[in-house]
This record gives C-alpha cells, structure tokens and sequence, in this order.
C-alpha cells in the first residue's frame, strides 16, 4: 500500500528522455531545440519547471511526429491546466503527445530557458495485448450500451493508493464516493484525431502511462473514454456499478466521474455517434446514482481555480471542464453538443433525487428528496436498508426549500428526513428512491467502519481504528471521519497516550512555555513530561504542532512502557548505534509492536501517521511482554 505523495516522489524519479540535438534544417526558427527517437513508444509528454506563481509562464512547444518518412505538420503543445487527483511533482506538464506509428519527434521551445524542459517516455502497449484491440470484449449493462473492458487495453492495475479525496474513500478497486456520484464532467485528450480503429488502444494506453508513471497518480483519470467511433472504452479501474471518483477535475472528484472523448475538439465537431455514445453512457451512469442530467448539485470543493477549500459549488450535473478550471477542455466542438447530451440522458433517467448525510458518533441523518420525472405529482417512497436487513420506507412528502424553482410542475412535498442509529458493528446504508411502479434510483450507498466513512476493514489501521473507537480513545477528526492518512501532531500524540493510559493526573505543569493554555493536549503534554516520558524538543519547547517521527514515536512507547530491555538487537540498518531512539526501535522490534517499513529498514525520519498511531496503540494493547509496568486494565486488554 502506497500514498499518493509517496506515488507523486516516485513519478518524479523516473528515468526521462534524453534529448538529441534538433536538426540544423529547423534550428533556426527556435529558441531551443530537441529530438528524440520514438521508436518503442506510445508518444511522449514534456514539462517545466514550475515558477513561484505555480505555474510556467511563457512555456510553449513545437512539435513534431515523422510517420512513415514522412513529417507531420507541427503541434504547439502548451502546460494541461486543471486536471488530477493533486498537485504534482513541481513541474508544469502538457498533455500525453500520441500520434500512432511515430518514430520520431522533434521538440522545439521558447519562453524558458533549456534546461528547464523535461521530456518524459510513455509506454507502448505490450505486444501480447496488441492481438485484443480487433475484437476487444464487451459488456452491456444495458441494451444499446455496450462498454469494451479495461483489460483489453492495459494489463497495469491502479496503484493500491491508501488516502483518497476528503468525501471518498478507499474500498475495493478505487477512491469511492461517500455518497454517490452527483455529477460527471466532459472532457477531452488534446490528442490527434486521425487515428485509426485499431490505434485507439495504444493511445489509451499512453495517457495511462503520462498520468501514472510521469504524473504520478494512482490510475489513468478518466472513469471513461469515448473514441471517434463512438466505442466507450472502460477507462478507470472500476466495478461498473460502483460510485468509483475520478481523477480528472481538481477540487471537483470526490463526487464526480470523468468522460473524455479521445481526440481534439477545440474548433473541430465530434461525430454523431459519439455524442449518441456519450447520451447514452451518461444516462444509465448518472441513473444509477439517481442524478438528474438536467439538473444542477451543491458539491464541495477541495479547491481549485473558481473555489477555495471546502466551499460549496453549483454545478451543472454534466458540465464541461472549462466550467470548472481555466481550461480550454473539451473544446468548443463539444460544449456546444452539451445540452443535447443533456436532454438525450435525461430520457434514461426516471427517477431522481439528492441526499445529504450528516453523522454523529451513534446515528446517521438523512436529508434529502426524491421525484419521478414522468409523474411528478407522484408520492416517492425511499427505501432505507441498513446492513442488507429489511428496508425502513420513507415517504418523500415534506417540503424542499427552492424545489418549485426547478421543477415547478412538481409540487412541494417531495423532500424527506430520516435518522439510521448505527453502531461499531454497522457497515452499511443504502437509500433507493422508488417511483410506484418500482422504478428506482439509489440515492447513497454507505460503506461504514467502526462508525467512520473513510476506514476500510481490510487496511492495516482497521483493527487499530476499531480498538480507539471501542475504548473511547477517539471521536475522529470530525463527524464521520477519522482520516487514517493525516499525520499526528506531538499534540494530538500526547492526547492519545494520555487517553490510552486512562488520563492519569500530571504530577505538576511541565516548564515548556509554547503551550497554548487553552489547548485540548496541555494536560497531556503536563503528564507526559511529569511521568518522565518527554523533555520536550528542548528544556522549554515541547512544539505541539510539530508532526511526530517514528523515531519519536518509538521513544515515547518505549519511555511509557518503563524502557524494557529489549530482547535482541534491532534489525533495522536506518537505525544508528547511539541513536536517541536505538533501543526503543528494538524493544518496538523484538516484541512485534513494529515490523518496519520493509525488513530492514524502519524509516526513523518518516512522519507517524492517524492509521499507525493506531496500529502502534492497539498492538501495544495486546502485546503482554512489552510491559514492564502495570497497564490501566480500564483501557487496555493484554
């Protein structure tokens, strides 16, 4: 298991191109200029070097592919804008460069000085998947939709990413919308539009390998991609039916799924049977999650060009891009297709409706409402099945602040209020809105852990998180999170070893003087230091808000548990003899307490995060040789 910025360093180390010196027949018209052999390749991507402002002002290249002996007419190619799961490597990128059956580009730029471009390899295909692209298999999740299947086109899986977009999730095969997807935006790839029909998955290809192995993200963005041809192309790793989040619109993911159409349509208009594709994907897709095409949500942001950080935004429920980031994406060709997208998805959508979830330790409020499009005069019944139990049935039949503006015709009482008590062992709510001849539209589908949305039973940190909640040792970061991701503050790492120890009275006020008098940690900090556990990062510093290092970590373990000796030396080669922390990583070591980062390395300097603050608790917990003093029996079983 990996985190994302640990994916975004490794992008950074991979090896990129070196550049041959560009031909003396077009030296003269540039600035700076490039060449590379493409054979081997699905295409290139470039980047710059980000500037103070974030950007790369000025960047721009010229390029050009030799296809068959022949060269093609050259492409300016400027810095993507506006995509991705977060920021990258520190670098300004253009988009994937794949022009089939290239064998050579030459790269030519100005604005910037040389050595500030980078160019990047993207992966052709492997030879053995080559033979699928004529007859790719197919499912249809219903009739008239028939998508091609992922593997036909990559046999590289989505990294096994561990943090998600605050509002997703990891569980099973992606970031996983807490409540659903409630809008999808357009998009398409700045790639050439010539291609041929069995091109079209080495070009999908390549754009996996340019978000993946040079941007850095967990997968390629798009949850789908459509071609010329009007084939939908199973992009993102997915089960179809699941509210898998994509990672195409920055700030705007978590709730939200991404289709490109491959090509370029900034003047150029895609044919009918693309937008007949798009229709009719975007329908059954938004359908499922009961989503009105012709609609609008409140979502919120975790910021981008047009939001700051947790603003809410009114989004159209399938908008281009451009709606959203300074972009230019999916072009002119196909906003101006839009709303016919919009209507011809409609037609697929019956019924409809939105659910906000608010959360509390012990309950799960629901506040929502629900309509069927053909009958909106109708009763709406809402089905709430907890725990795959029997469904609890609502009636949607209160009043919805704003809903006659949108749908006039409908009447007020279509809105409904429910509270779902839920406990440490609840893992599942799911809500259906039902139209009286049983049309249906799930409104939210729930996974929960320990009470936590954001905690999945299969991670590392589960039993540790289930054990915090089970011992009141926790309430979470907030209502419904517990965020196993964020790293711990030496504040919050005092609060922890003081509730785990049953918050034992300090024996007198610690001498540091950066302690903020009204904060939730000073009592722990005056324990800590009272109990010979810390002396702060100096005589009169303890640095509450400073991140906690493994290596502080095992130290304050070791110091709490009476400094044991440990029974054998330790195995890790990043621990120095003489080190603060040696003989606590040892102790940590021979009692299984930790099994390092790999095994032979314990990754001292790495910062400790929520999910392994609680693997290190719980195992202290259940661990009787590592003590040599008496437990608190009230907090931990040994």
């Amino acid at each position: 298991m990996i985190s994302r910025r640990r994916v975004v360093q490794m992008a950074a180390m991979a090896p990129a191109l070196t550049f041959a010196p560009w031909p003396a027949r077009t030296a003269a018209a540039f600035a700076h200029t490039r060449a590379v052999d493409a054979h081997g390749l699905a295409g290139i991507a470039l980047s710059w070097l980000t500037d103070d402002t974030g950007t790369a002002h000025g960047a721009v290249a010229t390029v050009q592919a030799r296809v068959n002996g022949v060269w093609l007419a050259p492409l300016e190619v400027r810095a993507e804008h506006g995509h991705g799961p977060e920021a990258a490597d520190g670098r300004t990128h253009s988009p994937a460069i794949l022009i089939p059956g290239a064998d050579r580009f030459e790269i030519a730029t100005t604005g910037l000085p040389s050595g500030n471009l980078q160019g990047h390899r993207l992966a052709a295909r492997p030879r053995e998947l080559r033979a699928q692209a004529a007859e790719p298999s197919l499912v249809e999740p219903i009739p008239g939709l028939a998508i091609i299947e992922r593997h036909n086109w990559t046999d590289i899986a989505r990294l096994d990413t561990v943090d998600c977009v605050i509002g997703s999730s990891v569980h099973g095969l992606g970031c996983r919308s807490d409540v659903g997807i409630r809008h999808a935006v357009v998009h398409h790839t700045v790639t050439p539009n010539g291609y041929d029909s069995n091109e079209t998955a080495e070009i999908i290809r390549g754009i996996q390998d340019h978000h993946m192995g040079v941007r850095g993200w967990d997968d390629i963005a798009y949850n789908f991609v459509i071609d010329r041809f009007g084939r939908i192309w199973q992009a993102r790793e997915a089960e179809l039916l699941e509210p898998i989040t994509g990672g195409h619109t920055l700030g705007l993911n978590a709730e939200s799924i991404g289709v490109a159409i491959l090509g370029t349509f900034t003047s150029s208009t895609p044919d009918r049977a693309v937008i007949d594709a798009l229709s009719r994907l975007l329908g059954w897709k938004l359908s499922l999650h009961g989503v009105d095409p012709l609609g609008h949500t409140l979502v919120r942001s975790s910021g981008g060009d047009f939001a700051e950080p947790g603003a809410l935004v009114d989004v159209e429920n399938i908008a281009a891009h451009r709606d959203h980031q300074q972009t230019t994406c999916p072009g002119n060709g196909i906003v101006d297709r839009l709303d016919e997208v919009r209507s011809a998805a409609a037609e697929l959508v019956p019924v409809f409706g939105h659910l906000s979830p608010s959360y509390t330790l012990d309950a799960v409020t629901l506040d929502g409402w629900a309509i069927d499009r053909f009958d909106q005069t109708a009763p709406v019944a809402v089905d709430v099945v907890v725990d795959g139990g029997e469904p609890g049935t609502v009636t949607a039949d209160a009043d919805v602040a704003g809903f006659d503006d949108d749908y006039p015709g409908a009447g007020p009482l279509h809105g409904f209020h429910h509270v779902v008590p839920i406990a440490l062992e609840t893992t599942s709510i799911v809500v259906t809105a039902r139209a009286g001849d049983d049309r249906t539209a799930e409104l939210m589908n729930l996974k929960l852990f320990a009470t936590f949305v954001d905690v999945e039973p299969d991670r590392f940190f589960a039993p540790g998180v289930w054990f915090l909640r089970e011992k009141e040792l926790t309430t979470g970061t907030a209502a419904g999170l517990f965020e196993p991701m964020d790293e711990v503050t030496r504040g919050q790492m005092a609060t922890f070893l003081h509730r785990f120890m049953d918050e034992p009275e300090p024996a007198g006020p610690a001498p540091f003087t950066d302690l903020d008098p009204d904060g939730f940690y000073v009592e722990a900090v005056h324990w800590l230091h009272g109990a010979g556990i810390t002396t702060g990062t100096s005589p009169d510093t303890f640095s509450p808000e400073e991140f906690v290092t493994r290596a502080q970590m095992a130290a304050f373990l070791w110091r709490l548990c009476g400094r044991p000796k440990p029974a054998a030396p330790g195995p890790f080669a990043d621990v120095p003899p003489g080190a603060f922390y040696e003989t606590a990583v040892a102790w940590l070591a021979a009692t299984g307490i930790t099994t390092g980062l790999t095994p032979s390395t314990f990754g001292p300097d790495e910062v400790v995060t929520r999910g392994e603050m609680a693997t290190f608790l719980h195992r202290l917990a259940t661990t009787a040789e590592a003590w040599t003093l008496t437990p608190p029996p009230s907090v931990v079983e040994l």
